[in-house]
């Protein structure tokens, strides 16, 4: 006699005991998902902000003029603009837009010494104003710098924020 082919397969109780195995590791690491994302918007905030200053000294070199990069702190805030005689006035170009940090970040400028300024220039020589530029994770503090250490250098991140923690 033959017996006729098992079929092997899985049964309720464990598909549903995997399910429960599955959500208990997802609810576990949640959380830790969601400082990654955060920590990813600060990052990526500091990566713009930076591509914007080595754009702002590409454009003084290339038009001949000064231009200015200009924060405002308390918004979150920052945008370039071009000399024009006495006055600094908007770019004609979408490079010339006003920037937002994401939610929940800051940027501190600073010359060298410490004391808070509003605006770096960029010349046509290529030379920059000498500043640093904390962008700053309000949530856990974490810090990116930016840094110009001399005239004839360009803006670098000189830490990363696993570093500043």
């Amino acid at each position: 006699m033959t017996r006729p082919p098992r079929h092997s397969a899985f049964t309720l109780l464990e598909l549903v005991l995997v399910l429960v195995v599955l959500s208990v590791a997802l609810a576990m690491a949640a959380p830790a998902m969601q400082g990654w994302s955060r920590g990813s918007k600060h990052r990526d905030a500091a990566d713009q902000l930076l591509a914007v200053m080595r754009g702002a000294r590409g454009l003084a070199v290339s038009d001949a003029a000064v231009h200015r990069l200009n924060v405002d702190a308390s918004a979150g805030k920052y945008w370039v603009t071009v000399q024009d005689g006495d006055q600094f006035v908007p770019l004609g170009s979408s490079f010339g837009q006003v920037y937002e940090l994401p939610e929940g970040n800051r940027v501190e400028l600073t010359d060298l010494a410490g004391q808070p300024i509003n605006s770096i220039d960029f010349f046509p020589t290529g030379r920059s104003a000498v500043a640093r530029a904390r962008v700053i994770c309000t949530a856990d503090q974490r810090v990116i710098v930016l840094e110009c250490p001399s005239p004839s250098e360009s803006f670098r991140i000189v830490t990363n924020p696993e570093q500043s923690r």
